[in-house]
């Protein structure tokens, strides 16, 4: 204790500034070790170790901060990259998750969908925007990914009006136990979206990250 000054009651907690509790640069390392460098004892300097470790300590702080900013680098070119190669999908038809479609006059709509397991039979029903039905298909049962094409016809043989569609698959096992699989579907690619520095191909009216693309196809 310094003669002369009476000690600072403790007050309960610690009152770290906020500013103190941040996260330390290499700009800010330096100006300690300059600061700790003109107040030290000239009759007891920094001993020659303790100094080398410091600066050590700097040097690897300053490659860690030159690492990170060359990872931001790459990433926002790498996103820049992914972004402008979406554009490029316009046009072009593409298989993504989902039961929707859009069915065109005279065209036929690929349904896709896989089942973990073999089943003992699979129906695809095809619903119009209503919900009414309009056909049942009858869909491979073998485990994995399946592949189920609608020629547009309604199960009265009748062609089915362009417009907006959903699928359903039912599957069963041997006991007549429902099993559970994953739906996709094919469209168009109609427009390319961009929200948050995220690319969006837009496909049967809905937007779909390029990771959930599964299939890319030429008209």
């Amino acid at each position: 204790m310094i003669a002369g000054l009476d000690p600072i009651p403790e007050t309960g907690g610690s009152q770290t500034p906020a500013s103190a509790q941040k996260s330390l640069g290499k700009d800010d390392f330096l100006q300690l070790l300059v600061a700790q460098l003109s107040a030290q004892d000239p009759l007891n300097p920094m001993e020659a170790q303790d100094f080398s470790a410091q600066l050590a300590q700097f040097s690897s702080l300053e490659q860690i901060t030159n690492v990170n900013d060359t990872l931001k680098e790459i990433n926002e070119s790498q996103v820049a990259l992914g972004n402008s190669s979406m554009i490029g999908l316009i046009g072009k038809a593409v298989d993504v998750p989902g039961n929707t479609f859009d069915l065109e006059e005279g065209g036929t709509i690929s349904m896709s969908y896989i089942l973990p397991q073999d089943a003992e039979a699979v129906f695809v029903d095809v619903f119009d925007a209503s919900g009414a039905p309009v056909t049942r298909l009858t869909g491979n049962t073998s485990a994995g990914s399946n592949l189920k094409v609608w020629d547009g016809k309604t199960g009265d043989g009748e062609t089915a009006p362009p417009g907006a569609y959903t699928f359903k698959v039912r599957a069963v096992d041997a006991d007549g136990e429902p099993i559970e699989s994953e739906t996709f579907t094919s469209g168009i690619v109609k427009d390319v979206v961009f929200e948050d520095k995220v690319a969006y191909a837009v496909v049967n009216g809905q937007k779909i990250e390029a990771g959930k693309i599964t299939r890319v196809s030429s008209l």
